[in-house]
């Protein structure tokens, strides 16, 4: 499929006009809230959740841990189960899933139960994303798609926006099931909604059979993938056996995943000649290098405030705030601009943005500098806002119909590898760059500052490789 193609989705009617298609984002936006919401909540409690069980920070990690290997294994099954079943119970199924496991983890009695819940809440959101897309990308149609997705993101950032806030208010001034039984009343919503607004399955005739050796291959090579960066510590890096060992298995079996899907194209649990696809191609490298730039600078920003600026959980969460109001300022009062912006210029110019936000994070002398910390959060969620669902929508506009939930199940296995791997180097840079400083609060935000001359040295990639997407393929707003 090059961009001189007109693929199948080009020029088909979006389903519904335009009430039907707010009404679509709303009901998605309402669904998708609850995984990320509750992703943002349990990061920062998972130190009060040592105390609570009285167990090791490594042994409580697994909590996230348990529900990222849960929610990767059970990505390759979305493309599937959206053929077979259609859009709307493949996402009703999901929440559905999502909503038993975040009651139960409310209701566990030691972390051993809570891991396991958390992991069956791991199956429900990991299906949540790819079904949002397809979803989306069916009801929108390519014309309306870039749109669409910059109104959906603007739903789910109250997740960014409020998830810190919310989470370090529970852990300070609730009882910590309450992490977890927040998420009901957007599960219930989201299910409400999908029933009433979102279109049951239409049969095309387009059932495929499970490719259950391509399942047996994929999911232990994602897992084993996640799996060995979730071992990555900063004393021996990516060298330890426990690290290595599984990322050599992975990619292994992912190759001959690759192999196998190549001699059963029509079968394929996903079919990897998409990936032929320039534009598609570029999107998932764009998602991949997204790891380092912007989940790395994520992963950094909460404890910059709290290690070098000394602030609580919930003062942490405030100051994070502005990076989820910048993303949605530029998708409110940015829309009518962007709407004549190709694609390609918004990730370009979204990139740019983040590492400008990024910057002033780097000098130490910055740090008791609160009004420009903000200012530099606001430009950085503009950033987000801008590049984000750019990347999303490119990667299936110009896929044939057909082809869209095989499309977003290999875009978000991407995804799935590329946040990890991204937050996991930087997550090693910054802890041998605090072993090599002086032990003083100059020395930790230096070595604070070495870690995000990294993150805004690694946004030039994604940049570069943004050039290389196709003229042809611009997309409008």
């Amino acid at each position: 499929m090059e961009a001189t193609q007109q693929p199948a989705m080009t020029g088909a009617p979006p389903q519904g006009g335009d009430r039907r298609l707010t009404f679509t984002i709303v009901a998605l936006g309402v669904g998708a809230i609850a995984s990320i919401l509750d992703s943002t909540i349990v990061n920062v409690a998972v130190g009060h959740l040592a105390q609570v069980f009285g167990a090791s920070l490594t042994a409580t990690q697994w909590v996230i841990t348990g529900f990222l290997l849960a929610m990767t294994a059970v990505v390759p099954l979305s493309g599937w189960m959206i053929d077979r079943l259609g859009g709307r119970a493949t996402w009703m199924a999901a929440l559905g899933v999502f909503f038993a496991g975040s009651v139960l983890s409310g209701l566990a009695w030691d972390l051993s139960s809570l891991i396991g819940f958390r992991a069956l809440q791991g199956l429900g959101a990991g299906l949540i994303l790819p079904a949002m897309m397809t979803l989306m990308a069916q009801a929108a149609g390519q014309k309306r798609l870039m749109a669409a997705m910059g109104s959906l993101s603007l739903m789910v950032q109250v997740g960014p926006i409020l998830g810190p806030v919310v989470g370090g208010t529970l852990v300070q001034g609730a009882n910590w099931r309450w992490l977890f039984l927040v998420n009901i009343p957007f599960c219930v919503a989201g299910l409400i909604l999908a029933r009433m607004v979102l279109p049951s399955r239409q049969d095309n005739g387009h059932k495929r059979s499970l490719d259950a050796v391509g399942l047996a291959l994929l999911t232990p090579a994602l897992v084993a993938v996640i799996y060995g960066l979730s071992n990555a510590d900063a004393g021996s890096g990516l060298a330890s056996t426990s690290v290595w060992a599984p990322l050599a298995t992975g990619f292994a079996l992912l190759t001959a995943f690759v192999l196998w899907s190549l001699r059963d194209e029509p079968r394929a649990l996903i079919d990897v000649r998409l990936f032929k696809d320039r534009t598609f191609t570029i999107a998932s490298g764009l998602t991949v290098l997204s790891g380092f730039t912007m989940f790395g600078g994520l992963l950094l920003l909460p404890l910059y405030f709290q290690q070098v600026r000394g602030t609580s959980i919930i003062e942490a969460g405030l100051f994070l705030a502005p990076q989820g109001l910048g993303a949605a300022v530029l998708i409110i009062f940015a829309k009518k601009l962007l709407a004549n912006v190709p694609a390609q210029w918004r990730i370009i110019g979204g990139f740019i943005l983040m590492a400008a936000g990024t910057v002033p994070f780097a000098f130490p002398g910055t740090r008791d500098m609160t009004w420009l910390l903000i200012v530099s959060l606001l430009v950085r969620g503009m950033g987000i806002g801008a590049s984000t669902p750019s990347i999303s929508a490119l990667a299936v506009a110009g896929l044939p119909q057909a082809e869209i939930a095989r499309g977003t199940t290999a875009f978000n296995i991407v995804q799935r590898i590329g946040a990890p791997f991204g937050t996991t180097v930087i997550a090693i840079v910054l802890t041998r760059a605090i072993a090599l400083a002086p032990h003083t609060a100059a020395g930790l935000a230096e070595a604070f500052g070495a870690a995000f001359w990294w993150t805004v040295a690694f946004t030039a990639v994604p940049i570069a490789l943004a050039c290389l997407l196709p003229k042809a393929k611009k997309q409008q707003g």
